[in-house]
């Protein structure tokens, strides 16, 4: 080997040698170029250390290989040109070791030994801005390497022959394997092994059977030129585009979007999930409902069970919308924990969720409800508070032959439906008889709401009697419906229709409106008195629209009670106390309707600013012949005179009746032995036998 000059191998054939000659004698003159001979196949056989400072590549990385010059990889038509001339002289961007480029200006000589091309003498040396580009050509260059380096895609170019010519440091970032590795010169195959194979792919040429099995899988639709995604081995998502380049080559570029298809991911998966809960919502409940159907009908013995939280709304009006958000979560916790491997658990929206139990294990839908009536009904804590309670009405279908998944909806809903009027934390199964009377319940609802603008509705009084002056001290105002085609509806029926629904605050306003202009125009100074929905408390608008009627119709505050049912105890929720609080700052009396008839009434009536007390009918109807109705009605009579307001006893109908109620302490009655409702009656005469 001569000063200089990297020589070829002592294992290069004899024909070869020629070259040598020539090429240090080429070296010794032009020392500050870049020099290098080439095979006539154009593969390296010798490079100066010249060509190492320009391009930054050792002579081993080169020697025996095809290496890319020009704006081309491996250049077969400038060897042609010069083996065909003798002489070719161009210029192009070559790369550098380091992934940058620059201009260069080459000369290519032919040598021959004879007739016989023994190879190619190449002289490269970076070239001067052309005098038109002003330096242009070099601000291009920089700007290209800086492109190359700062860009957030890897960026690997490929030659005709599938193996690296250029490779920017991103890809180093992006794949660990291939750090610190020289990869111009490496197959494809073997690239994609160090990328996609993990860090324990080994050294390049033990990876090229791995990598042609990896790369296989993307081959076809990155020949199209389609964004490809493919997963590492450390659970990133990259993303290849394939990109074709002149005489062969290509480039592939690898941008990291494993954050975007997380975010894609997390859409889907929202899209099809509660957020609350972490339960598979509406829409993934009727997606997994259709996907049991075959046909457009569910197998037999599917099942579907919906269920209903009874008493959510007091939790959540009582303690706020987070702790209601704590219960619903843990609703969800034990639906999981109690339903069986098949079954889809849903959270349908608000308190309600779902249940699919597909095929053969619909067979499990009836002890599962009853283990979920015990396991719903445990008492809740939510951040510190006492325990709460809660239980669930539970509806359940079942997919008989023809079962479509919209019918079945229908069946569950009216199951549940069933399970709440019987009187909640129960289970009903569907059945054709409930359906029919569900339908009926629809239509008469929906007759109801139009009923007030059709004329349909009027109010009714019924005289309540002061005992100890024998006068009409109040009315009680009650809602009368008469329908054009049924005839007259009774209020037990339409009143809890009402009730289920928004339309009770409809006709709660219509009534008060009604009653108010009715007394306002009354010649006696007689109370009127108004039922109320705890529906229509809780929100404030009920002050509002009191204060507005009483506005209009000119009748005194004092003059309007207002009747709440002893239910409202068990709803004692802060809104409903307030708002009862501002109606009665107002100047409206406020009276407990029903009292004996639900739970816990004596512990939290001093919650509610009451002025009266009425007691059930059915204790006074029976408080003649049974001493235990009887102590009831003295009990309440005194508990009247302790808390210091009145007392009403409802449902008399009998002289002896009334004696009982007189004894007992009672400062009010009505009943039938008064007077039934009427409408808009004038005063009537001092009451039977007082």
């Amino acid at each position: 080997m001569q000063s200089g000059v990297i020589a070829a191998s002592p294992d290069e054939p004899a024909a070869a040698l020629p070259l040598h000659a020539v090429y240090s004698r080429v070296v010794w003159e032009a020392d500050d170029q870049a020099l290098c001979l080439l095979a006539p196949d154009g593969r390296v056989t010798a490079w100066n250390p010249g060509a190492e400072r320009l391009t930054g590549y050792a002579a081993a990385e080169v020697l025996g290989r095809t290496f890319a010059y020009g704006d081309a990889s491996g250049d077969d038509g400038a060897l042609a040109a010069a083996r065909e001339a003798g002489r070719y002289e161009t210029q192009g961007w070559w790369p550098r070791r380091d992934g940058s480029r620059f201009r260069a200006h080459t000369v290519i000589a032919a040598i021959r030994d004879g007739e016989v091309l023994a190879g190619f003498a190449q002289i490269i040396r970076e070239a001067p801005p052309r005098p038109e580009e002003g330096g242009g050509s070099e601000a291009v260059a920089l700007i290209l390497d800086l492109a190359l380096s700062t860009m957030s895609q890897g960026l690997c170019l490929f030659d005709a022959d599938r193996k690296v010519r250029l490779i920017n440091q991103r890809f180093f970032e992006m794949f660990a394997a291939a750090g610190g590795r020289d990869l111009v010169g490496t197959a494809i195959e073997v690239l994609w092994a160090l990328a996609f194979h993990g860090p324990e792919a080994g050294a390049p040429d033990g990876t090229q059977e791995d990598g042609a099995a990896l790369l296989a899988g993307h081959e076809a639709l990155l020949g199209r030129g389609e964004a490809v995604v493919v997963s590492t081995p450390d659970g990133r998502a990259i993303a290849l585009v394939r990109r074709g380049v002149p005489g062969g080559a290509f480039v592939v570029t690898f941008e990291d979007v494993t954050r975007q298809r997380q975010a894609e991911l997390e859409v889907v998966r929202l899209a099809h999930h509660d957020a609350l809960t972490g339960l598979a919502n509406r829409a993934m409940l009727w997606r997994r409902l259709g996907e049991s159907a075959v046909d457009g009908t569910l197998l037999a013995g599917t099942a579907l069970l919906f269920l209903d939280l009874d008493g959510f709304k007091a939790v959540n009006d009582d303690l706020g919308h987070q702790a209601g958000d704590v219960l619903l979560r843990e609703v969800a916790e034990r639906l999981r924990g109690t339903a069986p491997e098949p079954a889809l658990a849903a959270r349908f929206g608000g308190d309600e969720f779902a249940l699919l139990l597909p095929g053969r294990a619909g067979e499990l839908a009836v002890p599962l409800a009853e283990r979920l009536l015990i396991e719903l009904a445990r008492p809740y804590a939510i951040d510190g508070q006492r325990p709460r309670h809660v239980t669930a009405s539970i509806g359940i279908a079942f997919a008989q032959g023809g079962t479509t998944p919209d019918a079945m909806l229908r069946q569950a809903d009216c199951a549940l439906y069933a399970a709440k009027g019987a009187g909640k934390a129960a289970w009903r199964p569907f059945t054709a008889a409930l359906e029919s009377e569900r339908s009926e319940e629809q239509r008469l609802e929906r007759d109801l709401r139009r009923a007030a603008d059709a004329g349909e509705l009027h109010v009714a009084y019924q005289p309540i009697i002061g005992l100890s002056h024998g006068a009409v001290g109040a009315r009680e105002a009650l809602l009368r419906w008469t329908h054009p085609e049924r005839g007259p509806v009774s209020p037990r029926v339409f009143i809890p229709l009402a009730e289920k629904s928004d339309v009770i605050r409809v006709l709660g306003l219509w009534v008060l409106e009604r009653a108010c202009t009715d007394a306002a125009a009354w010649p006696d100074s007689a109370r009127v008195c108004v039922n109320v929905s705890v529906r229509q408390l809780g929100d404030g608008s009920l002050p509002r629209a009191v204060s507005e009627i009483l506005a209009r119709t000119g009748l005194s505050p004092r003059r309007l009670e207002l009747e709440i049912t002893e239910t409202v105890l068990s709803e004692a929720r802060g809104g409903i106390v307030d708002d009862l609080q501002l109606l009665h700052a107002m100047g409206l009396r406020i009276s407990l309707d029903d009292f004996g008839v639900g739970s816990s009434s004596l512990a939290r009536v001093r919650a509610f600013p009451f002025d009266r007390i009425k007691i059930d009918g059915s204790f006074v109807r029976d408080a003649v012949e049974r001493p235990d109705c009887r102590a009831i009605v003295g009990v309440v009579a005194e508990l009247g005179r302790r808390l210091g307001i009145e007392t009403v006893a409802e449902g008399v109908e009998t002289p002896a009746q009334l004696a009982v109620v007189r004894e007992e302490g009672f400062t009010e009655a009505q009943g039938f032995l008064f007077g039934r409702a009427v409408p808009n009656p004038v005063p009537a005469a001092r009451a039977a036998g007082t």
